[in-house]
């Protein structure tokens, strides 16, 4: 039997590693894993859940669709959702699709339009009276982010239509390669970061303040599908897509529509091998019912149409030689291997290094030096090392070993148990220094206007910045001599700087960049010990008495600030004048002062981060678990397993919506 304690655990994992992986992808444009190992996760997660159902509320994120909305954006809802597509990752599946519905509906003939997936950016369009009123991303499925300037600078987004009903269209912004690849080259000239790939670049672009080099970069779009209409655009999906060029906007012309499974499989198979010669990246290709009747009268499951999937080609894979190992170390430590290759022509870009991720792939890889690896690569992620062809290893191969200690400064590595990653916590560590000073001076933590990367490079690179500490020692006069400062600019960055001393508390923690220390933890340590000194002095037993605080938080913040050279960076700070103490935030009102809070489930009125807010607009403090210390659990719609954890406790206040409200009137 199993044990129900390791199923939590696995469940939780799951789901952990589920929105990690949406946030990767939606937000960040910058997917770690492929689709299929994504909807691997998935179906095991349902799996758990279904076999388990006490732990259904961990199931919640299922029902979400991944969201790309930025924290602080202005958005619009859509007038209709905006669906995703199930995936299939055989023509197995495909044909088995269409067969269930087929078999269900056995008087409509096979009728099937087949379209390119387009690896881009998903795009909404509202227009009325034949004029473009609004852009959106997809943003959650409901609402969107607005960037109707952005849209306005595309090209083949016409401003204006023939059409003049309201009208809502769906499509894809996309760069084309050629354009993608001349952007990275001004980045690299410019010492910038590089796109990883021409998604990336397009989500990337589409949400720039900077109207101008939205324009520059030339993206470009696909429109296929609608959303809210007028009933008198009663169009098949083939008639639609006529519709839309007549309109004016730009439609793949690659699409087709066929009348078998036989004709299915043969569009796929041939733009599967077809599709490194386009000059735009596709992932797959998109199959829908042709017919609207037919559409309308299956409709949709709680994510996706049921009339349409999208059948996603498999990552192409190449053997090449494994040159060479380098050990990498991040911002917060984290030290990563990454492999040096032969390079071999890939999924459309030639490809010279790859992801070995952590200590645990190199064992499982059985890696040497010199050794024929098979790599694989898809146009969502950078490449990596799928497996080694031992047949093929050279005699005396040296196997790659893991370092124990920091590459770049030799402390010790440490590795939490338990956990994958190994780090250097030496926060003086060189390697560190251009991700942590940028951390440190940045809008969330201290808030230095004027030290971006480019400039934290410069003064690395010019010897005047080897610690954190040097921030508040450096020489202006020196540096109001350099090309591009003025004694305009150089005397903003010391305002910026001197005034970053008198940041709260809880600011100049989350800028340590303790590792699992983020701003809502940094709060907590703040207004729970009151000053550095007292944090400095607590054991990892007190730490996690602190709600909020579990085991592998305490450790690490404990850890921290025992590491001697931490603790020498503490004593520089304080002497250069940093504030080491909590300043309380003042309220707008008391009414919920020394008073717990935690919002489950779906409320009516109210975002729950809205409800939070409101919370803490009137003295209150959150949880994010039930436990004795919370004193009161706020429930809407379908609340789930922490209503019946609360009404286990009996020491917690059970509200409603409204009798919160009531509460602070």
């Amino acid at each position: 039997m199993a044990n129900i304690k390791q199923i939590e655990q696995e469940i939780k994992k799951l789901k952990a590693e589920i929105e990690q992986h949406n946030k990767l992808y939606y937000h960040d444009n910058d997917p770690e894993i492929t689709d299929f190992e994504y909807d691997t996760l998935v179906i095991r997660f349902k799996e758990l859940l279904e076999q388990y159902p006490q732990f259904v509320e961990e199931g919640e994120i299922l029902a979400k669709v991944g969201t790309d909305l930025l924290q602080d954006g202005e958005t619009i809802p859509h007038k209709e959702r905006m669906y995703s597509l199930a995936n299939a990752y055989s023509l197995e599946e495909v044909v088995s699709f269409f067969r269930k519905i087929f078999i269900t509906y056995p008087a409509d003939s096979f009728d099937v339009v087949a379209e390119q997936k387009i690896d881009g950016f998903s795009i909404n369009l509202f227009y009325d009276k034949g004029k473009l009123q609004y852009a959106t991303t997809r943003g959650d499925g409901f609402k969107g982010d607005i960037i109707t300037s952005n849209a306005k600078t595309i090209a083949d987004i016409p401003h204006r239509i023939l059409y003049q009903k309201s009208l809502e269209v769906r499509g894809e912004v996309y760069l084309s390669l050629p354009e993608f690849m001349r952007i990275n080259q001004e980045r690299e000239e410019e010492n910038k970061k590089l796109f990883a790939n021409p998604r990336n670049a397009a989500a990337g672009t589409i949400k720039l303040k900077d109207k101008a080099e939205v324009k520059k970069r030339k993206l470009a779009s696909f429109i296929y599908s609608l959303g809210s209409h007028s009933a008198d655009l009663d169009l098949n999906q083939a008639e639609l897509l006529e519709f839309f060029k007549q309109q004016g906007f730009s439609v793949n012309p690659h699409y087709k529509r066929v009348s078998s499974e036989a004709e299915v499989m043969e569009y796929c198979n041939y733009w599967d091998k077809e599709r490194s010669n386009l000059e735009y990246e596709i992932d797959g290709i998109v199959l829908k019912l042709n017919k609207q009747e037919l559409q309308q009268q299956l409709g949709f499951t709680v994510k996706s149409p049921k009339w349409a999937i999208a059948y996603k080609f498999k990552a192409e894979e190449r053997e090449t030689t494994l040159k060479d190992v380098q050990f990498q170390v991040g911002r917060t430590g984290a030290v990563t291997p990454r492999a040096i290759l032969e390079p071999v022509y890939l999924a459309g870009t030639t490809v010279s290094h790859a992801t070995l991720h952590n200590a645990d792939e190199l064992e499982r890889l059985d890696i040497h030096f010199n050794d024929t690896v098979r790599v694989i690569k898809s146009g969502e992620i950078i490449p990596k090392i799928l497996s080694v062809n031992k047949d093929k290893r050279l005699p005396n191969a040296q196997k790659v070993v893991f370092p124990t200690h920091c590459p770049v400064c030799d402390s010790e590595l440490e590795r939490v148990p338990e956990e994958v990653i190994a780090y250097c916590i030496n926060i003086s560590c060189p390697a560190k220094i251009q991700k942590s000073i940028e951390h440190f001076a940045s809008r969330d933590t201290m808030e230095i206007e004027g030290l971006g990367e480019a400039v934290v490079s410069l003064l690395i690179d010019k010897g005047l910045v080897a610690t954190i500490a040097d921030i508040y020692r450096l020489d202006y006069e020196q540096i109001i001599n350099w090309e591009g400062f003025g004694a305009k600019s150089v005397e903003n960055l010391k305002i910026a700087i001197e005034k970053s001393k008198t940041q709260n508390l809880d600011k100049l923690i989350f800028a340590l960049g303790i590792r699992f220390v983020g701003s809502k933890i940094a709060s907590v340590l703040a207004e729970h010990f009151q000053s550095i000194d007292k944090l400095q002095q607590a054991d990892s037993v007190e730490l996690e008495a602190i709600p909020e605080i579990g085991e592998k938080i305490a450790g690490s913040v404990y850890d921290f600030f025992h590491e001697p050279k931490n603790i020498d960076l503490l004593d520089e700070l304080r002497e250069l004048g940093l504030n080491f103490s909590y300043a309380n935030p003042q309220s707008e009102s008391a009414l919920l002062e020394n008073k717990s809070f935690l919002v489950t489930g779906t409320l009516e009125n109210y975002s729950r981060k809205e409800m939070q807010e409101l919370i803490k607009a009137n003295g209150g403090k959150l949880l994010s678990g039930v436990s004795k210390n919370l004193d009161y659990l706020i429930i809407g719609a379908n609340p789930g397993s922490k209503l019946d954890k609360a009404q286990q406790l009996k020491s917690v206040a059970i509200l409603t919506e409204n009798e919160f409200l009531g509460m602070i009137k």
